[in-house]
């Protein structure tokens, strides 16, 4: 799916929600849409499927916002807030 600059613009934003996730359970975004941005919130070891290769049990410190687009998060530790992009 093409993201016109409207929908580049609404993505960063965060106007689509997202997802806080503290679960060590795989998350996946809400039908249609893909995870765009993760922040982390306190310090995570994230595994996440989408564009970036390699990020399989990554050590993450809080504060930080990773871009991409991912299909599936999963945990081992911390917490993160997934938003919804297009």
């Amino acid at each position: 799916m093409a993201v016109s600059e409207k929908g580049s613009i609404l993505n960063s934003t965060g106007v689509y929600g997202g997802k806080y996730i503290s679960t060590t359970s795989a998350i996946t975004p809400d039908t249609g849409y893909v995870f765009f941005a993760i922040q982390v919130i306190s310090d995570a070891v994230v595994t996440c499927i989408g564009n970036i290769t390699g990020l399989t049990s990554v050590s993450i410190g809080a504060g930080t916002i990773f871009y991409g687009k991912f299909t599936s998060i999963t945990l081992t530790s911390g917490t993160v807030i997934a938003y919804h992009g297009i």
